[in-house]
């Protein structure tokens, strides 16, 4: 497992590639974004082109369902 998270770290993405994994990703320009599996990396808004690295997982993964047993909570 701690093999795969350092695979993960060390590589680089490119603007326009498929996103592998969902997770925090960095950009060259200092830029943090959260993509799911199946996105593309984007272009920096400014700056264009960019390389992106894996930061690690998102808040987004330790969050629950707001859902217990199909039904709503609160509504």
């Amino acid at each position: 497992m701690k093999e795969q998270r350092q695979q993960k770290t060390k590589r680089r993405f490119k603007t326009g590639q498929w996103v592998e994994y969902d997770g925090l990703y960095s950009d060259d320009w200092g830029g943090d974004l959260v993509l799911v599996q199946g996105d593309l990396f984007p272009v920096h808004p400014q700056m264009g082109e960019t390389n992106w690295t894996y930061a690690g997982q998102s808040a987004h993964h330790f969050m629950k369902s707001p859902k217990i047993n199909g039904h709503h909570i609160g509504y």
